[in-house]
Order: structure tokens, then C-alpha cells, then sequence
């Protein structure tokens, strides 16, 4: 209540001050330049709003979103004074093909922005975001939203300045030296692989036959997060399975490929969080930065980058963005709104935006930027924890894993030791068993020849038992022919004897 009264106290005081020193008529005309400011104020910030309100008309898997009468034509406060910007030309000369050491562009040292001069881009959301956050000119990029490879020829296009265009009409008025197709994460869950493959190579046929004296690169589809809100439609496993298709048809081809997934990537395998814009898909501002860096850093061989390369930005209306809606794209009714705000985030002022701003703009702006360094700092240094984190863990990984192959090896050595020591074992046992066979054999030998002498000395001793009876027969049967003969002798010398004695007796007589 103090306060109440302080307020009409003053407002009192304010009042008779005026009405001393200012005249009935000043004070009139002072009041009503209030008010038709106040009015003007009111019926300002009632347009906006109804700007930015979306009219939306589904037209099966697309929707346009367009305004009713003059404003419809006006894409972005200054889109009619702007020339727009349109690349270099391609010649005969200009496309050259790739070798296996060429296919995957390289860093080029000293590399300069001028070389954006002389590219285009067919692609996505992600594409559409690179230039929304003024990174390409609008003419450069033909893009939008949800559109996914196998829908690309056929697709119309609505661009920032509100020129229409199909592939075939774009690339008819835009032969650029470099053509990048920075498309597949759309419809990267199709359920056939062949013809997610078939389609792809279709278009690059397409775009090949278009504009024949361009070089066509194939960028690599970037990672997303594996938790994000397109989880169900879109995984790093997909990613990682096409991108190998996209190299190698690039080898096949003998175009060229950029692996700005090797930038976007954490050691995770996730993207990376300082540019991931929040839903897992699409890219920060600082994302698209590095991107931009990096295909500056890496260009194909043989094309120039002198020149001065500058956007000239036109600010995206949201009213008559167009954006594709199926199954493929992941996008629906409901995820619109915010993916097209996300898309509206730190884009570039426009000239008429520059023009308007008051001091009090410039102040939020500079406390905004000090926020935004803040958060920058906040997020290097988490990011720098995060890796340290992820090199710590790769580290204690890679200590676990040593271990392992330590203890595998010692398990393995051991192993070899035991099966070497067994194999002694039972190789000892066999010269011992053969040892004892050798032993065992001998023995037989011995006891064979000892048999074999034994059977000899006894066939030799029967043998001389045998001559020996058979000497002794001889000798009884010669001591018997002896005494026989002797006998007879005996008995002869007693015959004579007889015979003489009877003649003795006869002479006698």
C-alpha cells in the first residue's frame, strides 16, 4: 500500500508540474503521441505474432506452409534488393575422376573459403540448417526438410528467396564444379536394403547424367545419438553399414567421398554433444561450423578456392518452409513446431534487422553473446571432461584388456609348458617302454642264443658220448677180437701142443 501511495504521490506531482509549465494544447498533443505510439507498439507486435503463427496445409507426405496476398512474396526483409548469389560453371575441363588414393578427400593445407564458390549441395534438414544458419547461400543448397534420397529427383524444392526448383531445373542453371549429395540419413531404416542401395545409386546416375562436366561428391551420412528422438527410425549402426556402401560406390564410381563423420564423432560412437542441437538428429550452430570448416579444409583436387567467399544471408520464413512427412523422415505433426524453431536458432540479422536494432538490442545481444561464451567455456570444459573421461576409460580399457592378453598369454604359455613337459612325460615313458622292449628283446636274444648253445654243447656232448660209446664199442669189440684171436691163438698153441706130446708118447713106445 506504501508503495500505491508513493506511485499516485508522484504521478500527482508529475501531473501538476506538467500542467504549470505546459500549455492545455502541448499537453494534448503530448498525450495523444503517447498514445498512438502505444497504439503503434499494440498493432506491431499483433503483426508479428501473427507471422509466426503457423498456417499449415497437409498435402499428403509434404507440407507447405505459405502466407494469403503480398506477404507470401517477401522472403526476408531485403530479398528484393539482394542479387542473389549464384556459383561458378562448370567446363569441360573441370571434372576429373578419382584414383583409390583420391576417392577419400584430404586435408589441404592453407586451404581458402573461395572454394565454396564453386559447390553446390543436395541435401536434407542438415543441409537446410547449414544454410539457415548462414553458412551457405541459399542459392547454393537445395535442400528440405524430411526429404530422403529416393524422393529427391521427383521433389519440388521452395528455397529461402521463394525460387522454385526440381533437380533437373536446378541443375540445369547450376553446373557447378563440385556437386556434394549430403543425403541418406532419411530413410535410412528401410526395411530393404536393396532398395534403399538402388535408389541411391539411381540418383547419383541422375545427377551424373545432369551435370556431366561436375564432380559429384558423396558426403558421409553423420552420427547421431543412439537415445535421441528419431531413435526408432535412425541408428549409428545404420549409419556406419551405409557410409560403407557410400565409399565404396564413390571407389566404383570414381567420385569422391568426405568423411565429415570423423569429425562429428565422439569416442562413443555418438555424435558428439557440443553439436548435437538437442534432438539427436540435427546439428548445433557449432556443428554446422565444423562442418563448414571441413569441407573448406578438404576439397576436391584441382578445383580453385581464390575468391572471396560471402553469404548473402535471407532470412527463412517459417510460413512457407516446405517439409517432407513419412515414415522415412522420422518427422511428424507434433515434432514440426520445434524442429522448426530449433531451425530458426542463432541465424544470422539481416540488414533490415541491423538497421532496427536500438541500443537496448545491442546490449541483450552483448549479454546474450557473454551467455552464450559462458555456455561455449561451460561446454568446452565439459566436453574436455568428457574426453578425458572417454580417454580414461579407453585407457583402462585398453589396461584391461593388456591384462587379459597377459594373463591369456601366461595361460597360454603355461598351457604350452604343460603340453611340452607332457609331451616329455610321455615321450620318456615311450623311451623308457622302448628302453625296456630293447631290454626285454635282448634278453630274449640271450636267452635264445643261451638256449640255442645249450642245445648245441648237448647235441655236442651226446655227439662226443656218442663217438665216445661208439670208441669204446669199437675198443670192446677189438679187446673181444683180441681175446678171441688170442683165445684161438690159445686154443691153436693147445692144439699143437697136444699133437706133439701124442708124438712123443708114440716114439717112445
Amino acid at each position: 500500500m506504501k508503495i500505491v501511495r508513493k506511485l499516485r504521490d508522484c504521478f500527482r506531482k508529475t501531473y501538476r508540474w506538467i500542467r504549470h509549465r505546459l500549455s492545455k494544447k502541448a499537453l494534448i498533443i503530448i498525450i495523444s503521441a503517447v498514445a498512438a505510439l502505444i497504439i503503434a507498439v499494440i498493432l506491431v507486435s499483433v503483426f508479428k505474432k501473427s507471422k509466426r503463427t503457423d498456417a499449415q496445409t497437409d498435402n499428403g507426405n509434404e507440407i507447405s506452409i505459405t502466407t494469403d496476398g503480398a506477404d507470401s512474396t517477401a522472403v526476408g526483409d531485403d530479398a528484393d534488393e539482394e542479387e542473389v548469389h549464384i556459383v561458378e560453371t562448370a567446363t569441360e575441363g573441370t571434372k576429373v575422376e578419382s584414383s583409390e588414393e583420391t576417392t577419400v578427400l584430404a586435408k589441404k593445407d592453407g586451404a581458402k573459403q573461395g572454394y565454396l564458390n564453386r559447390c553446390v549441395f543436395l541435401g536434407d534438414s542438415r543441409t537446410v540448417a547449414m544454410v539457415n544458419y548462414g553458412f551457405f547461400n541459399d542459392d547454393s543448397a537445395l535442400a528440405q526438410i524430411g526429404i530422403s534420397h529416393p524422393s529427391f529427383a521427383k521433389n519440388t524444392f521452395i528455397n529461402n528467396a521463394g525460387k522454385e526448383y526440381t533437380l533437373k531445373s536446378y541443375l540445369e542453371s547450376h553446373q557447378a564444379p563440385v556437386i556434394y549429395i549430403a543425403l541418406g540419413v532419411n530413410g535410412i531404416n528401410d526395411p530393404s536394403e536393396d532398395h534403399y542401395k538402388e535408389t541411391f545409386l539411381t540418383l547419383i546416375d541422375d545427377v551424373a547424367e545432369m551435370a556431366p562436366n561436375s564432380n559429384i561428391v558423396l558426403m558421409a551420412i553423420g552420427p547421431v545419438d543412439d537415445n535421441g528422438t528419431y531413435q526408432k527410425t535412425v541408428q549409428n549402426a545404420w549409419i556406419d553399414k551405409y557410409n560403407a556402401f557410400l565409399l565404396d560406390t564413390a571407389k566404383e564410381k570414381h567420385i569422391f567421398y568426405l568423411d565429415i563423420a570423423e569429425i562429428l564423432k565422439s569416442p562413443d560412437g555418438q555424435v558428439r554433444r557440443e553439436y548435437d542441437a538437442g534432438d539427436g538428429l540435427h546439428y548445433s550452430k557449432s556443428g554446422c561450423e565444423a562442418i563448414f570448416d571441413y569441407i573448406v579444409e578438404h576439397p576436391v583436387p584441382g578445383i580453385s578456392d581464390d575468391g572471396e567467399y560471402v553469404v548473402k544471408y535471407i532470412k527463412p520464413d517459417p510460413k512457407r518452409t516446405k517439409v517432407t512427412m513419412d515414415n522415412g523422415s522420422g518427422i511428424d505433426q507434433d515434432k514440426l513446431k520445434e524442429l522448426m524453431d530449433m531451425m530458426m536458432e542463432e541465424t544470422p540479422s539481416t540488414p533490415a534487422d541491423k538497421k532496427a536494432d536500438t541500443a537496448a538490442d545491442t546490449q541483450a545481444q552483448q549479454e546474450q553473446a557473454r551467455k552464450e561464451e559462458e555456455q561455449r567455456r561451460e561446454e568446452e570444459e565439459r566436453r574436455k571432461k568428457e574426453e578425458e573421461e572417454a580417454e580414461r576409460k579407453a585407457q583402462e580399457e585398453a589396461d584391461r584388456k593388456k591384462e587379459e592378453a597377459e594373463k591369456e598369454k601366461k595361460k597360454a604359455e603355461a598351457e604350452e609348458k604343460a603340453r611340452k613337459e607332457e609331451e616329455a612325460r610321455k615321450a620318456e615313458e615311450e623311451a623308457k617302454k622302448a628302453e625296456e622292449a630293447r631290454k626285454e628283446e635282448e634278453a630274449k636274444k640271450a636267452e635264445e642264443e643261451a638256449r640255442k648253445q645249450a642245445e648245441e654243447e648237448a647235441a655236442r656232448q651226446a655227439e662226443e658220448e656218442a663217438r665216445k660209446a661208439e670208441e669204446a664199442r669199437k675198443a670192446e669189440e677189438e679187446e673181444a677180437a683180441r681175446k678171441a684171436a688170442e683165445e684161438e691163438k690159445q686154443k691153436e698153441n693147445e692144439s699143437s701142443g697136444e699133437t706133439g706130446d701124442q708124438s712123443g708118447e708114440g716114439g717112445e713106445e
